[in-house]
């Protein structure tokens, strides 16, 4: 008898066995999932941060990351929805390359390619329906930003979404809910503020400086491998 024996290296190993942890929940068991949407563009140590958070306070089983195929809302609302305007964001494959490797050291952090895979623009209510169409025994958590849940009543079919997942706002020190309209049953939560954001990343990439502290060291290894934010 021969056997044979392979090796992956430790990011691929860990995706790989990522994804069969994912398929392998049971639908018999009530699961506390959180979900994250983003562009991610890139992932930063902000985003980590605010799921860890979620995971503690909410005693969630495991935050799935999903990555915005085509983020209308950042893209804009084009004629032909089957192209994204790489000028506004990167490719949906560079983004969840790198959000792979953010949560390289985080187990129960997962980046999830559901939107990529079902293509065209990103609505969160066909990721949600999608989800408790899966795992129908399971209670979801839509973590979202104070930033964007004052836009909520401009999503795709907000109703339908706080019927099928519970709403989480994260909020930092200071966060004005004024915005925030009261009739949405939201639930509130406060993250760490940390001084940093996406767009702040690139300006520096652009520039050519370091992003130690921003995102993970796997996370600009890529950037600076793929030649992202050089424009």
């Amino acid at each position: 008898m021969k056997f044979i024996f392979f090796t992956l290296n430790p990011l691929k190993q860990r995706n790989f066995f990522v994804k069969y942890y994912y398929l392998g929940v049971s639908k018999e068991f009530r699961r506390r999932i959180g979900v994250f949407g983003g562009t991610f563009d890139p992932p930063h140590i902000g985003h980590t941060s605010a799921a860890l958070t979620a995971m503690r306070k909410l005693e969630l089983d495991f935050v799935l990351m999903v990555v915005a195929n085509d983020p209308w809302q950042k893209t804009g609302q084009n004629n032909d929805s089957s192209k994204i305007d790489t000028s506004t964001v990167s490719k949906p494959d560079d983004r969840l390359e790198m959000l792979k490797r953010a949560m390289n050291d985080h187990d129960d952090l997962m980046a999830d390619d559901m939107e990529i895979l079902r293509g065209g623009r990103t609505y969160t209510i066909d990721t949600v329906s999608e989800l408790n169409d899966r795992f129908p025994e399971s209670e979801f958590f839509l973590l979202i930003g104070a930033d964007v849940a004052k836009d909520f009543d401009s999503w795709r079919e907000p109703h339908e979404i706080c019927k099928m997942v519970n709403v989480v706002v994260l909020t930092r020190s200071g966060t004005d809910r004024s915005e925030i309209d009261e009739a949405w049953d939201f639930s509130f939560m406060d993250i760490p503020a940390i001084d940093v954001s996406a767009k702040e990343i690139r300006l520096k990439v652009s520039k050519g400086e370091s992003l130690e502290e921003m995102v993970s060291p796997l996370v600009e290894e890529y950037i600076l491998s793929a030649g992202l934010y050089r424009d």
